[in-house]
């Protein structure tokens, strides 16, 4: 048979009134996509059988023709959720500067799933195009449509987003303001360590756990207090993140840090040994010889580093 009669064959089959005969014919695609009509795909997202609807979208994510991208936002807009979902992943499998466009518009889109499916991407296009659109999607009235525009946003790294990056960290969602925390701290801004130790005070602990390791990365008198301060937190794991950013910034706040070599979590003993260490004080080699003898090998062998540490010049 030749090269011709087969195209012409699996076309014929796409086009079946045998439900069967189509999903078959669309499994053989992976060889022979090139050589089907584009509108012959389109065509199948309507399909009455789910799973011609869910190949079609693997199809159509295999060719890569950004000219889909309309019709695949549709389907996730009214679809079932497995067709829906696969669509949305067809969506962030196009890569060429195209696509860029009419994902803009499907921001723009009265569903919900819609919006989230076009910011998600967008995000690796990291395209100044879509600004305008992801400073507007960022107050959408939808948690997880501002999560997907922050994180868009972020992934621009552009000093145009800042003040809506700022913004956010008020925002009522949890999630999105831990998105904020790291996406402001990228920003080496005269207004970042200021917005870091306001979310150091934020009502979840996530959002300040968020900002504690952030605050790493800021070495100032403000960073200081703050990190200290946060070593009073209600929450170990913030505690954590305090004492290890405290090390990397190597503030010398012995005294602060010693009496969590006692705590009764092997996670923070680990921190205070690293934070212990990290200040090249002599006099914290005591405490760190008893946590040799620690019932947890992890909280050993961090001492045991601190220790080596402090033997370096």
């Amino acid at each position: 048979m030749s090269a011709s009669a087969s195209s012409s064959s699996l076309t014929d089959r796409l086009r079946s009134v045998d439900v069967v005969a189509r999903r078959v014919a669309l499994t053989e695609l992976t060889d022979s996509f090139e050589a089907v009509p584009l509108d012959v795909l389109l065509g199948l997202l309507a399909d009455p059988d789910a799973v011609v609807r869910r190949l079609a979208v693997q199809a159509l994510e295999e060719v890569g023709d950004a000219s889909a991208i309309p019709a695949l936002l549709e389907l996730i807009a009214g679809e079932q959720r497995d067709v829906a979902d696969s669509a949305a992943s067809a969506l962030r499998e196009f890569r060429t500067p195209d696509a860029v466009a009419p994902l803009i518009v499907g921001v723009g889109h009265s569903n919900i799933a819609v919006r989230t499916a076009a910011l998600h991407a967008l995000r690796e296009f990291r395209s100044t195009e879509a600004l305008p659109a992801l400073l507007v999607a960022v107050l959408d009235d939808s948690a997880i449509v501002r999560r997907e525009a922050l994180i868009a946003l972020a992934h621009l790294q552009a000093p145009a987003t800042l003040p809506a990056l700022r913004l956010a960290l008020f925002d009522s969602e949890v999630d999105v303001r831990k998105i904020a925390v790291g996406a402001v701290a990228f920003f080496q801004a005269e207004t970042t360590i200021g917005d870091m130790l306001a979310a150091l005070a934020d009502d979840d602990w996530q959002v300040r756990r968020e900002a504690a390791i952030a605050l790493g990365r800021y070495p100032s008198a403000q960073t200081q207090t703050g990190l200290i301060a946060a070593l009073s937190d209600s929450r170990w794991q913030v505690v954590r993140e305090a004492l290890l950013s405290l090390g990397k910034l190597r503030v010398p706040a012995v005294a602060s840090y010693l009496r969590f070599t006692a705590h009764e979590l092997a996670d923070v003993r680990m921190a205070a040994a690293t934070a212990l260490g990290a200040t090249g004080d002599s006099a914290v080699r005591e405490p760190l010889e008893a946590l040799l003898n620690d019932p947890d090998t992890g909280v050993q062998k961090t001492a045991r580093r601190a220790l080596e540490s402090l033997s370096q010049p």
